[in-house]
């Protein structure tokens, strides 16, 4: 009777030792679900990386240029001088300048988010986001991610530097993104906020 007790004992301390190591494995991890889902989509634009570009700087601005395609199927597009996004439609000039890293680790992340580009399987919307989270829900809706490097987007207001808003046309699925506010409403698009600071 002592050594089924014993047995029994010995069982159970096991078991509560194997599922407290586990909550402080979990409690011990740092990083968001947001963080995570981050670290994967740098790997995404690791393998969209141009390997043959290199910068003597490791942050450098780029122009983001904006195209339209109008008509039944219309959509705004974005591409920056670097490589990311795409240029479908006519050119309409540059949307604004942000700088780009060529690294993940080369920019100061409490000043700058990674701005990821995203395009709709049929090419019927355009997207930016700086949301790990918007990011993947997208891709697992069929989206192609466009980015091909490190466009950054500063998280606050500086000299120099305006706010990027985003808004989106119910009619024709259509997102914008312009320096100018009242250009969105004056299209009849919807105000979505503020995606970060540009040139």
């Amino acid at each position: 009777m002592k050594k089924s007790n014993f047995l029994v004992s010995v069982f159970f301390l096991t078991v509560l030792a194997v599922f407290t190591s586990c909550e402080k494995s979990e409690a011990l991890s740092e990083e968001t679900p947001e963080e995570l889902g981050q670290a994967e989509i740098f790997d995404e634009i690791e393998a969209n990386l141009d390997k043959t570009t290199s910068s003597s700087k490791s942050i450098s601005d780029v122009k983001v240029y904006r195209y339209y395609q109008g008509g039944s199927a219309t959509v705004h597009t974005y591409r920056t001088q670097s490589g990311s996004g795409i240029a479908y439609g006519s050119y309409e000039g540059v949307a604004f300048t942000t700088p780009v890293s060529f690294s993940s680790t080369g920019y100061d992340t409490s000043k700058y988010n990674v701005l990821y580009f995203l395009i709709h399987p049929n090419y019927q919307d355009f997207v930016m986001t700086t949301s790990a989270t918007e990011f993947w829900n997208l891709r697992r809706s069929g989206w192609s991610n466009v980015t091909r490097n490190y466009v950054l987007i500063a998280k606050g207001a500086g000299s120099g530097l305006s706010k990027l808003y985003r808004f989106y046309g119910n009619q024709n699925s259509d997102h914008l993104f312009t320096k100018s506010y009242s250009e969105g409403i004056n299209a009849g698009y919807t105000y979505e906020g503020v995606v970060g600071y540009v040139k």
